[in-house]
């Protein structure tokens, strides 16, 4: 009935169903992280790229596995050596099944041998157009998925408590540092309540619900406040006085921490209509030896709900202007380019680099933080940071590597002692 939560004979229906998909994601999460891991060396491209970047790939191959035992890091060495080439050839598949126009058949042997020669992916082989002359010469000065992980777990040192990894260690640094973040309502874990509701004042809005460690939207789920019962886009209806309760069991069986936050509106002045989710923009920045934060790159993204595609934009970090892709970009059809005028200016740019920039220096152990904010009704709202994060959206749309950026800048101080 309407106001009622699922029965358990639903819910068990709903999760018997899930099971394969499941398992099936779970495959290719496996994969993609022990698989496709590349050759444990590196030979720099002739001619170079940019020295710290060439520098950066070698020391990435240098230290691989160091954080374990000799007996164990030589076993990975080589098993990851003999999954790679396989591993490559199911990754070259699975691309072309979802993207056969952006992986033409006669670029397949190229992106086979920069997988083989260079440890490079070929879904980034194709998105960034390697094949190119121009592109070619500088393939060592790209920022590769496969080794960004671990260059930045090199260089990023949690502290505790680590405001970066746990998102409601974020929620209070911003609170001491007077930054503008959303409120943290009720908070679940996997025994019992870490933060309950105000029982005198029940949240009677649109909730957000996201996962206190790792990837929010791992456990994301939205609920919609309906006048007396919250709807979720998970299928349910709950009564306000459910909400604590069926909150609590998803955290016990899912076993993770859950945080309730207001869910959020995009500011009018980005015109997204009602079918776009909530917009964010990702700033990356870099901490210099000397204290200085500096800005990177930044793209901004939406998705709409009725196509579920996302549309992106690079953003220009000193005016938080839209920027134009490059025009020989490759399009791959499950990522579109925005469909804002591209002269269109982010709305309170300027507050936003002031606020990431405190939200920075309060985290001084991070060498790289991608920071996410979202550009609401209310302003700027720092959202979360990211301590791994990727540059495949800005090598893709501006057509050249990160290592042309401030980025091999700031890389090269902090990689001075490790060589």
């Amino acid at each position: 009935m309407p106001g009622e939560p699922k029965t358990d004979k639903a819910t068990m229906a709903q999760g018997g169903f899930g099971t394969l998909p499941t398992l099936r994601n779970r495959w290719w999460a496996y994969f993609y992280k022990r698989c496709l891991v590349g050759f444990p060396w590196f030979w720099p491209a002739r001619p170079r790229g940019v020295p710290v970047m060439v520098a950066a790939r070698r020391l990435v191959r240098r230290h691989f596995g160091d954080d374990h035992h000799p007996v164990n890091r030589a076993l990975a060495q080589i098993l990851t050596t003999i999954a790679w080439p396989p591993a490559v050839l199911v990754a070259l598949w699975q691309f072309r099944q979802n993207n056969a126009s952006a992986a033409p058949i006669q670029r397949v042997p190229g992106a086979l041998w920069a997988a083989m020669r260079h440890n490079i992916l070929p879904a980034e082989y194709f998105a960034y157009g390697l094949w190119r002359r121009d592109r070619k010469v500088a393939i060592d000065s790209y920022f590769y998925g496969t080794e960004a992980p671990r260059i930045l777990k090199l260089l990023n040192r949690p502290l505790e408590p680590n405001p970066i990894d746990d998102k409601l260690a974020f929620y209070e640094l911003c609170k001491a540092h007077a930054l503008p973040s959303p409120e943290v309502l009720a908070a679940f874990g996997p025994t019992g309540e870490l933060l309950d509701f105000d029982s005198k004042q029940l949240p009677k809005r649109d909730l957000f619900i996201k996962s206190r460690i790792g990837s929010g939207s791992e456990a994301a789920e939205r609920f919609r406040w309906q006048g007396a019962v919250f709807e979720s886009n998970r299928g349910c209806c709950l009564k306000p006085d459910d909400l604590g309760g069926y909150l609590a069991t998803r955290a016990r069986t899912e076993n993770r921490f859950l945080l309730v936050q207001p869910a959020l509106s995009n500011h009018p002045d980005l015109r997204l209509g009602g079918n776009a989710n909530l917009a964010t923009a990702r700033l990356v920045t870099g901490l210099s030896t000397d204290g200085q934060v500096i800005p990177i790159f930044s793209f901004f993204i939406y998705f709409v709900q009725t196509d579920r595609l996302a549309r992106v934009a690079l953003v220009d970090v000193s005016s938080g202007q839209l920027m134009p892709a490059a025009q020989d970009t490759t399009r791959l059809t499950h990522q579109l380019d925005i469909g804002l005028d591209e002269a269109c200016i982010l709305p309170e740019w300027d507050t936003v680099l002031r606020h990431v920039k405190v939200a920075h220096q309060a985290c001084s152990s991070f060498a790289f933080v991608g920071w996410d904010v979202a550009l609401t009704e209310q302003g700027p709202m720092l959202l979360e940071g990211n301590g791994h994060w990727g540059a495949s959206e800005y090598q893709r749309l501006r057509g050249e590597p990160l290592g042309y950026t401030k980025f091999a800048e700031i890389l090269a101080m902090r990689l001075h002692g490790f060589e």
